[in-house]
């Protein structure tokens, strides 16, 4: 086998590996601390058409004639294992359930749009009840996620149940509101100009749709809605942000965007976006789904990939070679079991480990329980010295 790989995959070298670890690790540390259980679900599903990534699925043919995808999403999923293990939740019952993952997830894509095939997804979802306190715990984990891994986090917190109040006061056709959602979600106020054109919609209920895009800002971006949008469903769609941001001891980091409008069938409540200073792109994103899936979810995903792109630009770091190379396996067990990074010589003589020990950048050698710097500053010597002394693994005279 030849060549690069597919186009939408990619290798991942030692140094960025390690450190992908890293970051996996240190979220799955704060969601576990967080009370969230990982679970895991099948690489393979059921092709589904209903499925709300179907489109983008890669189909298999199972030897019975089956039609097979890889997983796509990880939410349809997680709903389906709540439907499996927790009926009653499923069936509506109020009990708050909280699960994170982490896994690969594939798109079926047009190469010529490089984009990626295989990512990797990294999540939570808190199910089985929706009030302002499940979001304002999502939210405060989404912020958390970010300075977990080094980052300065800005959360953008919206409601498209805001919008769809506003298309419904102000008679958008339903055949029309999903092309005029995309474009407040993309603030492209022409466009939406464009598309509200021949309804002929009075001046007023024109201008309060069109002032969607723009409400962007801090906490008082609240109060701008309830002047520019004047009906009395959207009204209380805003409080259920209010409600949300009440939550909040420390408001500072949080955004209000009322224009976050994207999969308006889909999220029914609160939705939100992280993102970091001078990185254009969302890092994370998720929000309320009551009733899509189940009768009460909420959650969020990490795209691992453009995180650690993030990550790499604010602390960019190499995994650093192991500090010993050892002749002697029972010595090297210990300095192991004290933490020492240590690889074991795949040569017996002893100018031959010296000379691979100098090609690898390994600052010590290990031979007969006795350690070699190399030539190199002596200044980490004695402390592995005191490890063997203290194991008995040292050359006694």
């Amino acid at each position: 086998m030849t060549g690069a790989p597919p186009d939408g995959t990619r290798f991942v070298l030692p140094d960025a590996a390690a450190r992908r670890v890293e970051v996996m690790a240190a979220l799955r540390s704060l969601y576990h601390a967080w009370g969230y259980d990982l679970v895991e679900v099948p690489s393979l599903e059921r092709y589904d058409p209903a499925h709300p990534r179907a489109n983008q699925s890669f189909k298999l043919s199972d030897r019975d004639s089956g039609v097979l995808a890889l997983r796509a999403d990880f939410t349809p999923a997680l709903a389906q294992l709540v439907r499996l293990t927790q009926p009653a939740v499923a069936g509506g019952a109020v009990r708050a359930i909280r699960y994170q993952y982490a896994g690969s997830v594939w798109h079926a894509i047009d190469p010529e749009l490089a984009r990626t095939r295989e990512f990797t997804q990294v999540g939570i979802e808190l199910i089985g009840v929706s009030n302002a306190r499940a979001d304002a715990e999502l939210i405060h984990l989404a912020r958390e996620s970010v300075r977990t891994v080094g980052l300065v986090p800005r959360v953008e917190v919206g409601n498209p149940g805001f919008v769809r109040a506003a298309f419904t006061g102000a008679g958008v056709p339903l055949g029309l509101q999903a092309a005029c959602a995309d474009a407040i979600d993309r603030k492209d106020r022409s466009d939406l100009a464009a598309l509200l054109g021949p309804l002929q919609l009075e001046r007023e209920v024109a201008e309060a749709v069109l002032a969607i895009p723009d409400l962007y800002g801090g906490i008082e971006t609240l109060d701008q809605a309830r002047r520019a949008v004047p009906w009395a469903a959207a009204h209380r769609e805003l409080d259920r942000v209010a409600g949300t941001l009440l939550e909040f001891e420390d408001d500072s980091d949080l955004m209000v965007d009322l224009s976050m409008a994207r999969r308006l069938s889909y999220y029914t409540g609160l939705t939100f976006r992280a993102y970091t200073p001078d990185f254009g792109q969302p890092l994370l994103g998720g929000g309320r789904y009551d009733g899509s899936l189940l009768p009460a979810a909420a959650g969020f995903s990490i795209g691992l990939e453009r995180l650690m792109r993030a990550v790499a630009r604010v602390a960019p770091s190499s995994e650093p070679p192991p500090r010993v190379l050892s002749l002697d396996d029972p010595a090297a067990r210990a300095l192991r079991r004290a933490g020492v990074r240590v690889v074991r010589s795949l040569s017996t003589e002893v100018a031959a480990a010296r000379v691979e020990a100098v090609e690898r950048g390994v600052p010590y050698l290990l031979v007969a329980g006795r350690i070699d710097s190399l030539g190199q500053p002596d200044a980490d010597l004695s402390e592995l010295e005191a490890i063997l002394h203290e194991s008995g693994e040292a050359a006694r005279d």
